[in-house]
């Protein structure tokens, strides 16, 4: 590790490592510095399981879609089999990237030499190589990747060394049991290209403390920032509740499942699974933001609206899901100016880690999480 990012993860460490109500943020350089970017993407990246779609969004064999993770460019690509499976999305012969044509069919074909591979990656068909001496399809299968289900969501792991999904986010799966994510349909999208560092809007959506200041009209009347509250960390995500004014019953827009807990009717709360997966998890919906990591200061923002086909059973539905995009996307044009607003702060010769408020303690566990993880070898 060179000395000058060395000394900036010293001095993250000495300013992140403390309790809470003494702690600081990450130091700006965390931000803004293409070797610690670099240091992300091989150690926290391509080494922790990372959310790249919804198992519903490929329900048939041949289905695909195209995501990078890392600056790795992956195929998500339903089996005959019926399994997911992360591929490579290079192909074998001059590198060319697959999956640039239709989003649905029985083998994946190379848009340049016309290469052939079948579904689970090996190579069915390579034209005119007859006279390669020693050419053998059965060495030219795309690479795969770890690839797993959990609550309807794809995850995917580069490194092929990541413990179970389904171990480290066990008491997760057990909180968010009654609202049947893994049956929750997608009923809205929206995307936006983001100019700002990744972690600007992780932390941006893991704290109330700016409802009463950016989002005056929306949040802070029903869900005042002086009642948020994060859960002690016990596993690799923060949890942070947003109950609501006086202990009253949300609105909604569709029909919460029996079995959604009093609590959830009474509030909202949002969840950073590590490294970057964060939800919103409401009593009739969940809004998921899916960031696809490009560069040290931009990504690609996809907002996934998703709900139960039971709780869509309402009068005017259609009316309804436009509703929720609309005020979703009215949401985060509130957060935009705040999220580019800081990028520009960082970028100042007299920018220094800030102390962090009580009310930003999910924050403090995901910092925390992310200098333990740079620091692995």
């Amino acid at each position: 590790m060179k000395a000058s990012l060395e000394s900036l993860m010293q001095e993250g460490r000495d300013v992140v490592l403390r309790p809470l109500a003494e702690a600081s943020t990450l130091p700006p350089g965390f931000y803004t510095s293409p070797e610690i970017f670099a240091l992300e993407s091989e150690r926290v990246f391509r080494r922790n399981w990372v959310a790249v779609g919804r198992a519903s969004e490929i329900p048939n064999a041949g289905d695909r879609f195209r995501i990078d993770v890392a600056g790795e460019p992956l195929l998500i690509v339903r089996g005959k089999d019926g399994a997911v499976r992360a591929l490579s999305a290079v192909c074998r012969h001059r590198w060319m990237l697959l999956g640039s044509g239709a989003e649905s069919s029985g083998t994946i074909s190379c848009p340049y030499h016309k290469w052939t591979y079948a579904l689970d990656g090996s190579l069915m068909a390579a034209p005119l190589m007859e006279r390669a001496d020693g050419f053998e399809r059965e060495n030219c299968s795309l690479p795969s990747f770890g690839c797993a289900l959990w609550n309807g969501f794809i995850f995917v792991n580069l490194s092929g060394e990541a413990a179970p999904l389904s171990h480290a986010l066990a008491p997760l799966a057990e909180e968010f049991t009654p609202w049947k994510m893994d049956e929750m349909e997608v009923v809205g999208r929206i995307e936006f290209d983001q100019r700002y560092n990744w972690k600007v809007l992780a932390d941006n959506f893991m704290e109330a403390y700016h409802h009463f200041a950016i989002h005056p009209e929306t949040f802070e009347p029903n869900y005042p920032a002086a009642i948020s509250h994060a859960d002690e960390a016990n596993g690799p995500y923060a949890a942070l509740r947003m109950p609501h004014k006086d202990d009253g019953l949300s609105d909604t827009l569709f029909k919460p499942l029996d079995g959604i807990p009093e609590r959830a009717r009474r509030g909202f709360s949002v969840f950073n699974v590590y490294p970057s997966m964060l939800l919103a998890v409401l009593a009739d919906s969940v809004i998921w933001y899916r960031m696809e990591i490009e560069s040290v200061d931009s990504f690609k923002l996809t907002v996934y609206l998703l709900a139960h086909p039971a709780s869509l059973d309402v009068p005017d539905v259609e009316t309804l899901k436009t509703f929720l995009r609309e005020g979703t996307f009215a949401v985060h044009m509130e957060d935009l100016p705040a999220c580019e607003g800081v990028q520009r702060g960082l970028m100042s010769g007299v920018a220094r880690a800030g102390r962090l408020s009580h009310l930003e303690g999910a924050i403090h566990a995901h910092q925390k999480w992310l200098i333990g993880e740079l620091a692995r070898p």
